[in-house]
C-alpha cells in the first residue's frame, strides 16, 4: 500500500469515525425531545379530561384549556425550537393540533380511539412521525403520520389537517 491510498484510507476511516459520532449524538436528543413530547401530549389530555368532566364537553380550542394548562410552553413540542405565545390565541401558534369533534360529529361521544390532538409538524421530530393523542388519553408514535392518514381516509368526514 502506497502512502497516498494509505492517506485515503485513513481520512475515510476519520469521515465515517466523525459521522458515526455525530448519529450516536443526535439520536439520544430526538428520542428525548419525542419522549419530552409525549408527555405534553399526555398533560394536554390531562387538561382535556377535566375541561370535559366541568364543562360536560370536549375543548374547542386550546384557548379554552388556559386554566387547566398554566403555562402555555405545554403547547409547545420540544423538538421544534419554536417559542409560546399567548394563550389567548394558542391555536394560531401551538405546535399541536386540537381536534374539535364536536363540530366534526355533532356530538361530544367520541369514540376512545380517535385523535384528539397531535404534531402540527412533521419537522418536530425531524419529518420522522409524530405523536397522536386519542380521546382516551393514550398517546401513540406514528412513524410518517401512518395512522393519521389510516384513520383520515376511513374518516373523510372528519377533514383532519395533515401535520405539514
Amino acid at each position: 500500500m502506497n502512502k497516498r491510498t494509505r492517506h485515503t484510507v485513513l481520512a475515510v476511516g476519520i469521515l465515517v469515525l466523525v459521522f458515526g459520532l455525530a448519529v450516536i449524538l443526535i439520536h439520544p436528543l430526538e428520542r428525548y425531545q419525542r419522549a419530552r413530547c409525549n408527555e405534553l401530549l399526555k398533560l394536554i389530555g390531562n387538561a382535556v379530561w377535566v375541561y370535559r368532566g366541568e364543562h360536560g364537553r370536549l375543548p374547542q380550542q386550546f384557548e379554552v384549556l388556559s386554566n387547566e394548562l398554566s403555562n402555555p410552553v405545554f403547547l409547545i413540542c420540544p423538538g421544534s425550537g419554536h417559542s409560546p405565545g399567548s394563550l389567548t390565541n394558542a391555536d394560531s401558534w401551538a405546535d399541536y393540533t386540537l381536534i374539535d369533534w364536536s363540530v366534526v360529529l355533532g356530538t361530544n361521544a367520541v369514540p376512545d380511539n380517535y385523535p384528539i390532538a397531535y404534531d402540527r409538524f412533521m419537522s418536530n421530530h425531524a419529518g420522522h412521525g409524530v405523536n397522536v393523542l386519542t380521546v382516551d388519553g393514550f398517546v401513540r408514535w406514528d412513524s410518517n403520520a401512518e395512522w393519521l392518514k389510516k384513520f383520515s381516509a376511513e374518516h373523510p368526514e372528519a377533514k383532519l389537517p395533515m401535520p405539514q
